[in-house]
């Protein structure tokens, strides 16, 4: 789960390779030997800064992009048109590498009879046996203990690699390896969120890498990896040599890793050796070039430089369609489980759990300026003019987003009034002063003007286009704002890595982000210490927490912890549904962000690209059967 964000630099140009059809025909279809091979180049604006950055270290989307096709979980997703009816959240997913999903109807979830007398809960895995990960070795149940092992129960929280969060993995107290292709994980609450636990891109690790690191306990990111992916996945070209699993990655997907070239590209080629024959890769080659910016990205896909294009965003869609009705591209528009938002900076309020290095506004922290941001903010008009009105802005909590059975109706989504803003301001204290910005401007109680950094990332005109509009809103109740743009790389960085988020160094911060198919991914966004009474659960990131969580407001509520306690303390979606619509109430009343509105992608492919289906998460989910008519991808 992530900041379910985004990531960037240059380019390379690989021409289109494969066979032709014969002069008239019709390609029958993905099975059709014409329809076989060529080579699909993808625009990547945001270059992930590592392959672990799909969950791992980070949760950065373009990440999982790149790293979908090649690392798999125990289950996977399904295309929005089969999730958009979904009434549990099992109904979200489908069997990977695992034969079934396990649930309590199918006695695979029991919560008596566990392999560990004290466990309030245990999973049973039952697992593929003819899977062979890209280097060689088979996998099975030794592989999703060793993830296990990896994300907890090996180092609890003091694990030598920088985990984005152990929220999950945390409630596990055992894994046994009942047979090869079976491991039951022992709970020690009834935890709700199990299924997400080694599920989607990336969910379980190769044992044999994770074995590397687990032998002088060093740094996943940092301890060198000898493999050759060739044998295994009958590719001559797959990579072969020694590097560290941020620079390669080792999967059992129907691509594989040949090459990376930092700034410039990604190469995966066919994996002839997959294991699922009901979804047979077509395409010889998948390049993922690095493009500076989504108008650079719109550029090459018009001049078929590039056979997809990914996530434009809705300031580039009129173009987009344009060019459409010139036959040059087809436009894919998937309204997604997520929001673009405005974070405020709280650390001044989280009794020092922002660690040292956090900026400390008291401004931001209080929730009376909050309250007044979110009613200065023309929202709808964002919507009407950068987001072309194709979508809408969700309610003052926004989690529901993808997940409607947590929706709480009764809460509001609050109108744009201005003259409200000013009189919340007025009475907190924040008032005109003729020393800030010649009158216009507010000083605190203090006499401080009240100038805020206000950052967001570049390459993206809808968001440089939504920042201008905010400052300007901002501006007409007394709000003065310094505006600035970073690669995404620096915005959603590790707490190790300086990320601003992650080490609060922010005023005001505007991004997207995207949930998983399960509620329980919004813990490590919202959850504290509870006031002290579980300092082991916070998630807000800092060097004494070793940068977990991704609470990167420094929201401090026990209310909120504890309603997302209550919904990952069972299965028993009532009860769950209960918790969440708590939660969202909380959030909805501490305001830790403005939720401008719902996020749109705005992907747009080849017109002879076939087999691409939606989904909002993870948008290369199926690229298995991908395929190009005649062998030929481009226009």
């Amino acid at each position: 789960m992530r900041w379910a964000v985004r990531l960037l630099p240059v380019a390379v140009v690989l021409a289109a390779c494969g066979g032709g059809t014969p002069a008239g025909s019709l390609p029958a279809g993905p099975d059709d030997p014409h329809n076989q091979g060529g080579t699909v180049t993808i625009g990547v604006v945001q270059e992930p800064t590592s392959f672990l950055a799909a969950g791992i270290v980070d949760s950065m989307l373009f990440s999982v992009a790149v790293d979908a096709p090649v690392a798999e979980g125990l289950l996977w997703y399904r295309p929005l048109e089969e999730t958009a009816r979904a009434r549990t959240l099992a109904d979200f997913w489908r069997p990977m590498l695992a034969t079934e999903v396990p649930t309590t109807a199918n006695g695979d979830v029991r919560t008596e009879g566990c392999p560990v007398a004290s466990a309030a809960m245990c999973v049973t895995w039952k697992l593929r046996g003819d899977v062979l990960w890209h280097d060689g070795s088979r996998f099975g149940a030794h592989d999703v203990c060793a993830t296990i092992q990896f994300y907890w129960l090996r180092y609890h929280d003091r694990n030598p690699t920088a985990v984005l969060s152990t929220a999950g993995p945390d409630q596990v107290i055992d894994c046994r390896e009942d047979t090869p292709t079976q491991a039951t994980l022992s709970f020690k609450t009834r935890y709700g969120g199990y299924l997400s636990l080694g599920s989607g891109v990336y969910g379980i690790l190769p044992a044999t890498r994770l074995e590397n690191a687990f032998h002088g306990d060093t740094d996943l990111e940092r301890t060198p990896q000898t493999v050759d992916l060739r044998t295994a996945t009958g590719a001559a070209d797959a990579y072969h040599g020694t590097d560290t699993l941020d620079r390669i990655i080792v999967g059992t997907g129907p691509y594989v890793l040949a090459g990376y070239e930092p700034t410039k590209s990604i190469t995966l080629v066919r994996n002839r050796h997959y294991w699922d024959r009901g979804h047979q890769p077509h395409l010889d080659r998948v390049i993922f070039r690095f493009i500076s910016d989504v108008t650079s990205q719109l550029a090459q896909a018009k001049a078929g430089e590039i056979d997809v294009g990914l996530d434009y965003r809705l300031a580039l869609l009129g173009a987009l369609d344009a060019a459409a009705k010139l036959g040059r591209l087809t436009v894919q528009t998937i309204p997604e489980s997520g929001a673009e938002k405005l974070d405020f900076d709280m650390c001044a309020n989280a009794r020092g759990l922002c660690g040292a290095q956090a900026r400390l506004d008291p401004v931001t922290a209080d929730l009376r300026f909050r309250q007044a941001v979110l009613r200065a903010i023309d929202r709808q008009q964002i919507v009407r003019t950068i987001a072309r009105g194709q979508t809408t802005v969700p309610q003052d909590s926004w989690i529901y987003l993808g997940e409607e059975f947590i929706r709480d109706p009764s809460i509001p989504t609050t109108a744009y009034d201005p003259a409200a803003a000013r009189r919340l301001l007025d009475a907190a204290g924040y008032r005109p002063s003729d020393g800030c910005h010649g009158g216009r401007g507010r000083a605190d109680p203090q006499g401080r003007c009240i100038d805020l950094d206000f950052v967001t990332t570049s390459g993206n005109p809808a968001r440089q286009q939504a920042q201008i509009a905010i400052q300007s809103d901002l501006e007409q109740v007394g709000i003065f704002t310094n505006l600035s743009t970073v690669k995404a790389g620096r915005l959603f960085g590790s707490f190790g890595d300086g990320g601003i988020l992650a080490t609060h160094e922010f005023d005001l911060a505007m991004y997207g982000q995207t949930g998983a198919p399960e509620p329980d991914g919004w813990y490590s966004l919202y959850h504290s210490d509870c006031r002290g009474a579980c300092p082991d659960e916070n998630q807000i990131p800092s060097a004494a927490n070793h940068g977990q969580g991704q609470n990167a407001a420094g929201l401090d509520d026990p209310v909120v912890d504890r309603a997302f306690d209550a919904g990952r303390s069972t299965v028993d979606l009532a009860q769950r549904t209960t918790a969440y619509r708590q939660a969202e109430k909380a959030l909805a009343a501490d305001l830790p962000e403005v939720p401008l509105y719902q996020q749109v992608v705005v992907n747009s492919h080849s017109p002879q690209l076939r087999g691409v289906q939606r989904n909002d998460r993870v948008w290369t989910f199926n690229m298995y059967d991908w395929y190009c008519t005649g062998g030929r991808c481009q226009a």
